[in-house]
């Protein structure tokens, strides 16, 4: 009985070690400058969709134009 509890464990903190380690790859991101300037946030979150179905933000320091960066799923 021992023996058949230990294979059980052992076979589901395998199972999980797998489960992990797909979820760690699907989570990879990358990012893309769509427009480097002028960006405007609903101009931006449409194209980052249409073109990667990821994310759209304008972003940038506290001179200068801000630009459209898009977040996706690699």
């Amino acid at each position: 009985m021992a023996k058949f509890l230990s294979s059980i464990i052992c076979f589901f903190l395998i199972l999980s070690v797998a489960m992990i380690s797909t979820q760690v790859k699907a989570q990879q991101r990358c990012s893309e400058t769509l427009k480097a300037s002028d960006c405007t946030m609903a101009e931006c979150q449409s194209e980052c969709l249409q073109k990667h179905n990821g994310t759209g933000v304008c972003t940038g320091g506290n001179v200068g134009p801000l630009s459209c960066v898009c977040v996706y799923n690699c």
